[in-house]
């Protein structure tokens, strides 16, 4: 289940940042809305569910599988977080700064992701370079398109 999760999550961040890019410029606010919804709104909605409810295929599905799961849960509480953000920053009056803080925000957090994928990659015996084509390098193109998106407004 939690391999399906992630394909959802890529698919909507996927979509979402291809609209972003779409109507930047002709509809610059839509474009950062959406762009905010589903990359870290639904996304960090989904992550949440992935880490925590389904913690055990997730832990498989990344190689980390586990009898103490707490970091799982805390991961999945941190998504939920800014997940929660980015809804609220769409769906409020607090403006596009809010947008851009979210996207930041959760870029930086994708960012040490891939960082730790990439660390867990390099100092692995039996490098495995699924790792670096699922993981590391599309992570880190996501939230580099997230900045970009931040950066855009700023």
């Amino acid at each position: 289940m939690a391999k399906a999760i992630s394909l959802i999550s890529i698919v909507t961040g996927t979509v979402g940042i291809f609209i972003g890019f779409y109507l930047l410029d002709d509809q610059p606010v839509t474009a950062l809305k959406i762009v905010t919804l589903t990359t870290v709104g639904i996304v960090g909605f989904l992550a949440f569910v992935r880490h925590v409810i389904f913690h055990k295929s997730d832990a498989k599905r990344l190689g980390w599988e586990t009898d103490r799961p707490d970091w799982m849960f805390e991961v999945g509480f941190a998504n939920l977080a800014f997940g929660a953000i980015g809804f609220l920053a769409v769906f409020t009056s607090w403006g596009i700064y809010s947008q851009v803080l979210a996207l930041l925000g959760y870029a930086i957090y994708l960012f040490q992701a891939a960082l730790l994928h990439l660390y867990r990659f390099i100092v692995t015996e039996k490098k495995a370079s699924a790792r670096l084509k699922t993981s590391v390098i599309p992570t880190f193109l996501y939230a580099s398109m997230m900045t970009y998106f931040a950066i855009y407004f700023i």
